[in-house]
């Protein structure tokens, strides 16, 4: 396999030499994906709009293990209700994890996923094309897959989306986040906590490039789980029309406790 880093420089160059779309910031689909941030906007009244990630690949290692988790299909559906906001549903439908232990011994299991419910509310919204948002977003995990796949019990979380556009091109993200974290045993929760933060610069009109790092606090009763990840994120999306966004991007661990590197592709579409 190539290595992942290469793999998205070539995704890269081939999708900014595709970028000859011409349309205007207003219009600009509203998607969550990708990067570690998420956007303060809000799903239009009436219109349904769909983010999946068709493949997320991830490589953890450590204490002579090596695992990697394949998600196929991640997706959030959101929905606008009102002015200010979004009724939200996701879905794993298919996972698969590899894990070799140190002791030479290999475990495989595909799996569905969990599901998860949320409501997105604005709570400052920008009026013009610069300018100040914000909103807040209530997440519930439903247990409905099987581990490893499935967390194997039910969690919450809550995120407080902040986006200041400094200009057409350049925009600042923070998103802080709280939950209760389903434990690594798959029963029981635990706190987590942090935030992530990005900047966002558009290339053109079509084409925007983001930078992004998070760190967060995971207080799971496990010591070998516990521990403060830090993650960075390069990542890349194309709106080649009004409704249809393509993305890819790579998020890469900066201690022993994240994981090693996370390549991923996916599409954003509103109807």
């Amino acid at each position: 396999m190539r290595d992942p880093i290469t793999v998205l420089a070539c995704g890269v160059a081939c999708i900014a030499a595709a970028a000859d779309a011409e349309h205007s910031n207003a219009d600009r689909l509203c998607s969550e994906r990708p990067g570690l941030t998420t956007s303060a906007c809000i799903t239009a009244p009436g219109r349904l709009q769909s983010e999946t990630g068709l493949a997320d690949w991830t490589l953890a290692r450590g204490d002579g293990e090596r695992a990697y988790t394949i998600l196929i299909g991640d997706t959030m559906i959101r929905y606008g209700v009102g002015g200010k906001t979004e009724l939200r549903l996701g879905f794993t439908p298919y996972g698969f994890e590899r894990d070799r232990h140190a002791d030479g011994s290999v475990e495989r299991a595909g799996r569905v996923g969990d599901a998860t419910i949320g409501v997105k509310t604005s709570i400052v919204e920008r009026k013009e094309d610069t300018g100040l948002a914000m909103s807040i977003i209530a997440t519930a995990l439903l247990p409905v897959g099987r581990r490893p796949i499935g967390a194997g019990d039910w969690g919450a979380s809550f995120q407080l989306p902040v986006t200041y556009r400094t200009s057409d091109k350049v925009s600042l993200q923070v998103t802080p986040l709280v939950a209760a974290a389903v434990d690594d045993d798959g029963r029981g929760r635990h706190a987590l906590y942090g935030s992530a933060v990005e900047i966002e610069y558009s290339l053109s009109e079509a084409v925007k490039a983001d930078v992004s790092a998070q760190l967060t606090r995971d207080d799971d009763p496990d010591p070998t789980v516990r521990g403060t990840p830090a993650l960075s994120s390069v990542a890349l999306s194309w709106q080649p029309s009004h409704n249809l966004q393509l993305d890819l991007g790579t998020n890469v661990g900066l201690n022993r406790a994240a994981p090693d590197i996370e390549v991923l592709a996916g599409v954003s579409h509103r109807f």
